[in-house]
């Protein structure tokens, strides 16, 4: 906060440390009053600065996304962002008694359709399904641990064997829409989506990456309110509204991400449990 301080002349006030969120971050408060959140970011600063402009445009369309009022170089090399504050606290229940959570959910991100459409300069994500790619999509830790993941991986590369084996699309995806992420009030109303690095490509890509992300919620203490029921919803809105192709590519990219994290990082159990969720489709 010091170092902001010192580099932007801002002044800003720390308030406290925010409670979620994998990226970390302090909330403050401007000197004329606006409350923020400051996190910092290891992104280039021409990336962060997209983000920027991309945001703008979706609030500009009325979009509960936040403004990104400051962009600062760190003397480690990292950058910090002073964000808006949005109003609500993050999804703590996605389960039967809350169901219309989830369509709620499908809602706020399809609203995010072909918003990109002039911005061919924002990346679509690779789907590495046909060579090992960055951490968390190498191929080699599938074909090292066991004969199930070996056989994924097997099916992962067929899925990308087959045309298309890349995603298109010109909507606005968030790359990590998952409940924490995602802000409501008390009656329950969606009032933001937070924690963005924006990329460009099919929004029902995003969809198929909050149901991995709910099944992990499962085993997550952290989000005990996070029930099988929830889960179950959304894959049937997925299997209604994507094409049968498009369903095997999406799902076969979420399963090596998660599998290689979870072979690398995690339980026995979530390695199991990801398991099955792999097999449940690309079997």
């Amino acid at each position: 906060m010091a170092e902001i301080n010192a580099r932007a002349g801002c002044g800003l006030e720390f308030l406290g440390m925010a409670e979620w969120g994998d990226s970390g971050g302090a909330y403050v408060r401007w000197p004329d009053g606006r409350h923020g959140v400051v996190t910092r970011s290891f992104a280039p600063l021409d990336q962060l600065h997209t983000t920027a402009d991309i945001l703008h445009l979706a609030r500009s369309r009325g979009l509960p996304v936040p403004r990104h009022d400051l962009i600062v170089e760190l003397r480690d090399g990292t950058a910090a962002i002073v964000q808006e504050r949005l109003s609500g606290t993050p999804l703590r229940r996605v389960d039967a008694d809350t169901i219309d959570t989830i369509d709620a959910m499908v809602a706020v991100n399809d609203r995010f359709a072909g918003l990109l459409a002039d911005r061919s300069d924002v990346p679509i994500p690779a789907m590495h399904l046909r060579a090992s790619g960055p951490a968390f999509f190498r191929h080699e830790t599938l074909e090292a641990h066991s004969e199930r993941s070996r056989r994924l991986l097997h099916l992962i590369r067929e899925t990308g064997a087959a045309e298309p084996h890349e995603m298109s699309g010109d909507d606005l995806i968030h790359n990590d829409y998952r409940p924490e992420n995602v802000l409501c009030d008390d009656r329950g109303q969606i009032t933001g989506v937070v924690d963005w690095h924006v990329l460009r490509g099919d929004r029902h890509f995003t969809l198929v990456g909050l149901l991995f992300a709910l099944t992990w919620c499962t085993i997550d203490p952290r989000w005990s309110g996070v029930q099988q029921s929830a889960i179950d919803r959304l894959d049937e809105i997925l299997a209604a509204t994507l094409e049968p192709h498009l369903l095997r590519l999406y799902w076969a990219h979420w399963m090596l991400r998660q599998l290689d994290l979870t072979i690398s990082h995690h339980t026995p159990e979530s390695i199991e449990i990801h398991l099955d969720l792999g097999e449940s489709r690309l079997n």
